[in-house]
């Protein structure tokens, strides 16, 4: 162990669930999972095919969400089994026919006017590997010793048929053969369950929805996690037979103290200061996190410099304490695209390699797929890191002036599961209403969608009355009592 703890936190109590990972108390990634229609990355599909576009070799795929998703030649099970020439000549348009009924899996999940990004090459996913039932090729984990890669690859290409293919994780490093035969039947199995299943259905239709927590729990997981933690019985049961299915199984517990749990870990407030544009470094410099649709630009301010004397080391030392933290907000952040970062003014080649060097080790703790590009000849740093779900400030927050630099608002809808988890607390008391101060946007919401307020009022019994506070972001309970108590309470209040 390298003195890291880590623990998953899963809140899904609610509406709206999420997902945090956690090292030694901090937080250092999130996901907001809400109750949606729209194609989760995953979900697997009978979808139709809509439109075929030969310029574009790919083709727009019904899948019954709001958006047509899109798919590419290159993942097609047709065009992989031809050879390499046929390849190099073939047209989508001899592959894949208009109307035609095809089994696709999200790679990546819309994001602005973009439909989803599908593959036909569907893939099923355990702790030891990672089956495709159409893709014909052996691959092995990066990250195992070179020693141990000829042993894996003979039994991978012995134990698959001509179709099939296989990436053998990480967790193989000690040739578990006989958890990875028996791993290697239940994918087989599950392919098997899903074929089934969408023969029975006309498409477009959904098939295969992993449980929320899914996709993250298999990013995450690794022997420095300890624990799970999860504040609902019913997700509880599903993460703990999810759990038991690896071979060294870690612990899994029940929350079900009244305070919430998000709260009690601290990890509210630290979303909170993630959808700030200034975070402070321990040396009194910061950085300013511009986002815009088509990049996010970085800037890394002075502070109070120390250190007259060597002002080169006190730049130096302070971009290498500025390059730690910015990996680390891109991942909790979940900042993706195009990433420019001003730095402060080097000169020398060898400064600049420091901070290549810090960026470099920092890349190893994230997930997502990254490229540094370096400095420029401008002495800004570029890179870019791989989309594969909107943003922290996306999923919460909306623009809603241009000119002000933190011109953000939290939207209507983080509101509303905000209000949901509130109203959740009161439900063990004997409170009739409570009293909320709300953001003016937030109630004019509400008074255009009064179905909404009814829902959580029924839902959790009790009954809210509404004023409008001062601040765009956060809502406060008042009072919470008897109808009549509050009802008088706001008349006195209001005059």
């Amino acid at each position: 162990m390298n003195g890291t703890m880590q623990r998953v936190v899963i809140n899904a109590v609610g509406m709206e669930k999420r997902t945090a990972l956690m090292e030694n108390e901090k937080l250092i990634e999130c996901a907001v999972h809400r109750p949606t229609k729209s194609p989760l990355t995953g979900n697997i599909y009978k979808g139709k095919v809509q439109k075929v576009l030969p310029g574009m070799q790919a083709v727009f795929v019904d899948i019954g969400t709001s958006k047509n998703g899109f798919l590419h030649k290159d993942d097609l099970p047709a065009y992989q089994q031809l050879s390499g020439e046929a390849q190099k000549k073939v047209s989508i348009s001899s592959l894949i026919k208009e109307g035609e009924s095809i089994l696709v899996q999200v790679v990546k999940e819309e994001t602005g006017d973009k439909g989803a990004k599908l593959t036909a090459l569907i893939s099923f996913t355990g702790h030891l590997l990672v089956y495709f039932p159409f893709t014909p090729h052996v691959g092995i984990s990066k990250k195992i010793k070179e020693s141990q890669r000829a042993m894996l690859q003979d039994w991978g290409d012995s134990v698959i048929n001509n179709q099939e293919g296989l990436i053998i994780r990480t967790g193989c490093e000690d040739f578990p053969e006989r958890e990875m035969n028996q791993e290697l039947e239940s994918l087989r199995r599950q392919f098997n369950e899903v074929q089934k299943c969408s023969d029975g259905k006309k498409a477009p239709d959904l098939i295969v929805q992993p449980p929320f927590f899914y996709p993250l729990l298999e990013r995450w997981i690794n022997h420095n996690v300890e624990e799970i933690i999860v504040d609902d019985y019913e997700t509880y049961q599903h993460v703990k037979e999810y759990a038991a299915s690896f071979q060294n199984p870690f612990s899994v517990k029940l929350y079900n103290e009244k305070e919430p749990l998000f709260r009690k870990l601290g990890i509210d407030t630290d979303i909170e200061k993630a959808l700030s544009p200034l975070v402070w470094l321990k040396n009194g410099s910061s950085l300013y996190f511009n986002v815009t649709e088509a990049l996010t630009a970085i800037d890394v301010n002075t502070g109070k410099f120390t250190g007259k004397k060597d002002r080169s080391k006190t730049v130096v030392e302070t971009n290498k304490i500025a390059a730690q933290e910015i990996m680390k907000q891109l991942r909790l952040r979940n900042i993706a695209g195009m990433i420019v970062i001003d730095f402060i003014t080097m000169q020398s080649n060898e400064d600049k390699e420091q901070i290549n060097k810090v960026m470099r080790e920092a890349l190893k703790n994230d997930s997502a797929t990254m490229i540094l590009h370096g400095f420029t000849k401008m002495g800004l740093f570029e890179m870019t890191r791989k989309k594969e779900r909107p943003s922290l400030l996306e999923t919460l927050a909306t623009r809603f002036d241009r000119h002000m630099m933190d011109g953000y608002i939290l939207r209507q809808e983080t509101l509303y599961y905000q209000m949901d988890r509130i109203m959740k607390e009161y439900t063990y008391e004997d409170d009739e209403a409570l009293w909320m101060e709300v953001p003016q946007h937030f109630s004019e919401w509400l008074k255009k969608n009064p179905d909404k307020l009814k829902h959580l009022e029924k839902q959790h019994d009790i009954k809210v009355f509404l004023s409008i506070g001062s601040s765009n972001r956060e809502m406060a309970v008042r009072q919470s009592g008897k109808i009549d108590e509050i009802r008088n309470r706001m008349l006195k209040d209001s005059h």
